[in-house]
């Protein structure tokens, strides 16, 4: 198996990315068949490494936030309703991270909040699905290896 260039690594991040073969290619100037390259292994290889490691780092992101909506501190959302005229600065040190909706009216002020039940839902639903998630990139490997297939006569 020969080592892949900077252009095919480019070309497998571009294209797990976009699922765009033709934008992959745009993207890292390759002038040969982008699609030919979905047929070699060192390139379905490298494009499940990385696969694996954004849905791992994706992952992670989603169940911090959803950790963070449900047990999350309201204190500075609730600190903005008794402030009459927040300036920019003010505002850009609060942690409005829980807020999902800000009206704000003649002297009234109305913050609607994530929903923390939701949060909790959907934190245990993703523990109890995660070994029947297929990921995307599953699904582009399949793509990839009919079309190899295909253009083999198979």
């Amino acid at each position: 198996m020969s080592q892949l260039t900077k252009k095919e690594k480019a070309f497998c991040r571009k294209y797990l990315e976009t699922g765009s073969v033709e934008e992959a290619k745009r993207f890292c100037k390759i002038s040969k068949d982008c699609y030919e390259l979905l047929t070699r292994d060192d390139i379905l290889n490298e494009i499940k490494r990385l696969g694996d490691a954004m849905d791992k780092s994706l992952e992670v992101i989603a169940k911090s936030a959803l950790k963070r909506l449900a047990v999350g501190s309201i204190s500075d959302a609730v600190s903005l309703i008794f402030t009459e005229n927040p300036d920019s600065e003010k505002l850009k040190g609060l942690d409005l991270f829980m807020v999902s909706e800000i009206k704000r009216k003649d002297n009234l002020t109305e913050i609607k909040f994530f929903d923390r039940f939701k949060a909790v839902q959907s934190l245990i639903e993703g523990f109890e699905s995660t070994e029947n998630a297929v990921p995307f990139y599953d699904a582009l490997i399949a793509g990839a290896e009919r079309l190899n297939k295909t253009d083999n006569g198979d």
